[in-house]
Order: C-alpha cells, then sequence, then structure tokens
C-alpha cells in the first residue's frame, strides 16, 4: 500500500511537531478549521492543505477521498474521532488517531465491525497514552504469562498544551475509571492510591481515568487493570475533594469550570518539556497470589513520544497492513514497537525476573 497521509489538526502543538517531521518524507496534506492558520503552516513546510468542517459530512467525504491514512491530531476527540472515524469507514481510508481520552476508545471499538466490513484500520492512541503504556503492559505479560492483574503507574505529568488541557476537562468525573472482572467500573475519585518507584524512591500515586483500563484486556488479555497517576500531595487532596462536591453538585459544573480554565491556558506547552524532560513508566504484573514483578519503560516527553510513534505508525501502514478494524499499538505492531520507534526504552526494575 501507498498513498496520501492527511493530518487533521495540524495547527495545533501536537500537530504542527508531527507535520515537521513528517514534511519532506511522506505524501502530507495538511487539514483542519482554520484556512488562515493551516496556510501559514502549510507554506513554510510545502506542503498541501484543506480545510472542512466535521459537522459537513459531504466536506469530510470529499476531503478523505484520496486519502491512505488518517491521523487525527485534533483534540477534544470526543468532538473529532467519530465524524472521522465513520468518514474512514465510508471512504476506506485508515484511521488512527493521536489521542488518550478513554470514552473515545470505547465508541471506536463499537465501530470494529463496520471497519472490517470496510477494509479499515482504527487505531486510536498513537502516542504518549496508549501506544508507550499499551506495549508496556504487553511486554509484562510476555514475560509473566500467569499474571492475573496489571497495575500500572505513570510519572508526573510535565506541562500540557491549551489542546491536552480542555480535553482532560471534558473527562472530568467523580469516579475514576478501572477494570475489575473484565468490566469497566468507577471507585470514587480520589480513593484508591498506590506507591511506585519510578527511580528515586517510592512516590504516592492516585488511580485516575486512562484508557489503558478500556484497552489493557484487548491487548493483554488481563480483566483487572488499575492505572495511577504521580501527583503531589496538594492535588491528591484536591481530586478527593472535588469527587466529593461533584457527588452532591454533578460533574457538569466541575467541567465547565475546567473549560474556562483550559480556554486561559499557553497553547503550547511549557520550557520544562522542550528541555527534555521524559516519563517513567512501571508496571506491576500480580499472579494469583497476588505477587508483583515489575518492569520499567521510560520515554521521552509526552509531545515527542507522542511524535516519534505516531510517525512510526504511518511508515508501517503505508508499507502495507492486512489488519482492519479495532486495533491496539501493541496488539498491531508488537511490544516492542516503542522502543523500535526510538521513543521509549524498557528497563527491568530491581529485583525483577525478567530476562
Amino acid at each position: 500500500m501507498s498513498g496520501r497521509v492527511i493530518l487533521y489538526g495540524a495547527t495545533g502543538y501536537t500537530g504542527q511537531a508531527i507535520a515537521k517531521h513528517l514534511a519532506g518524507e511522506m505524501d502530507v496534506v495538511l487539514a483542519g478549521r482554520n484556512a488562515d492558520r493551516l496556510a501559514k503552516i502549510a507554506e513554510p513546510l510545502g506542503l498541501p492543505w484543506r480545510s472542512f468542517e466535521l459537522s459537513n459530512e459531504a466536506a469530510v467525504h470529499t476531503a478523505l477521498a484520496d486519502g491512505a491514512v488518517l491521523l487525527n491530531a485534533a483534540g477534544p476527540y470526543a468532538d473529532t474521532a467519530g465524524p472521522l472515524a465513520l468518514g474512514c469507514i465510508r471512504t476506506g481510508t485508515h484511521y488512527l488517531d493521536v489521542g488518550g481520552e478513554w470514552p473515545v476508545f470505547a465508541q471506536l471499538m463499537e465501530l470494529d465491525e463496520q471497519a472490517r466490513k470496510a477494509g479499515v484500520l482504527l487505531l486510536p492512541g498513537m502516542g504518549l497514552t496508549i501506544a508507550a503504556s499499551d506495549c508496556l503492559l504487553a511486554r509484562a505479560v510476555e514475560h509473566w504469562p500467569d499474571t492475573v492483574k496489571l497495575c500500572l503507574g505513570i510519572s508526573r505529568a510535565h506541562s500540557v498544551s491549551r489542546g491536552s488541557a480542555a480535553s482532560a476537562a471534558r473527562l472530568f468525573d467523580k469516579q475514576s475509571v478501572i477494570r475489575r472482572g473484565g468490566k469497566l467500573t468507577g471507585v470514587p475519585l480520589g480513593s484508591l492510591t498506590r506507591a511506585f518507584d519510578f527511580g528515586d524512591g517510592l512516590r504516592e500515586t492516585l488511580a485516575l481515568s486512562w484508557a489503558d483500563a478500556v484497552t489493557g484486556e484487548f491487548t493483554t488479555g488481563v480483566g483487572d487493570i488499575e492505572v495511577y497517576s504521580e501527583v503531589p500531595w496538594w492535588q491528591r487532596a484536591g481530586y478527593r475533594a472535588s469527587g466529593l462536591y461533584a457527588s452532591l453538585t454533578g460533574a457538569g459544573v466541575w467541567r465547565s469550570a475546567g473549560g474556562m480554565i483550559a480556554r486561559a491556558w499557553p497553547s503550547e506547552p511549557g520550557a520544562d518539556v522542550r528541555g527534555g524532560q521524559n516519563y517513567v513508566m512501571v508496571v506491576e504484573a500480580l499472579d494469583r497470589w497476588r505477587r508483583p514483578r515489575l518492569l520499567k519503560l521510560r520515554t521521552h516527553d509526552g509531545y515527542g513520544t507522542t511524535v516519534l510513534v505516531a510517525a512510526e505508525g504511518l511508515r508501517r501502514i503505508i508499507r502495507g497492513s492486512e489488519e482492519s478494524g479495532f486495533q491496539t499499538p501493541a496488539r498491531l505492531f508488537g511490544s516492542g514497537f516503542v522502543e523500535e520507534a526510538g521513543a521509549g526504552i524498557f528497563e527491568a526494575k530491581a529485583g525483577a525476573s525478567a530476562a
């Protein structure tokens, strides 16, 4: 397979970074809603561009008709993934995105049968989450096939862009989503904690709603999955308080407040990201006696990781993908994908028996 890549959301921070990375290597068309902004980004890179509204179904079909692969980098993905994925199914275009919003993965899973019949691949999460975390979970289960529960810890988040902040605000709820007994379930926000060592001693983490709770069983076959984020004590207290208040007032008030904050957020992440900060992920693979086996993955910062894994995923699909329907990065490309993309390095944690 060879063909054109359509990059939707090319005016955002991540979209621009991907466009610069792909320019000169692939046949790329930049796309989005704002024609003026697209032109300013595309012209210095020597790339064509096209603008269209996702509410116009005919315009979406026309824009995707000559594309072999669509890469969606426009959040919130709750607004963009559905229309673009359906457009891809109808035009025979493979769909990828770099989002991490857990409800979107569940939404795209429901399109699996339609996509298979159309011969279209649906591959969301081609970024830090879930591509890197998915590979870590898959590698752990390869090492320890008797795993019955996976607890994933992710080191403290660095600065985020306005788009990421807006997506996070939309997802606020009084509960955190985990997987138990093969089913998604909610626990009160701030109620589930765990300690992980990311390299400088144990750090307290909080269970939050990450997409791996949705996709992890699909990739690994393990039905009990919890995902934790490292947050300082005052944020943990804030989560607990907001969860309690949300149970009384409803989540809508808090989402609206978060949306207002996101609109005032800087359009680009802070200098700490550009300075080369990275993420560390640790997975505890528990057997039926609840004995933990530990594996670590060190990645670039979230945005750098996203650019590398998205670009490598596009290369592989353009070279030829026989898969269709809903897929996850590790299930499609293998647990070594994040390393092969140059985006991360696995590290056996001290005391782990990984070979």
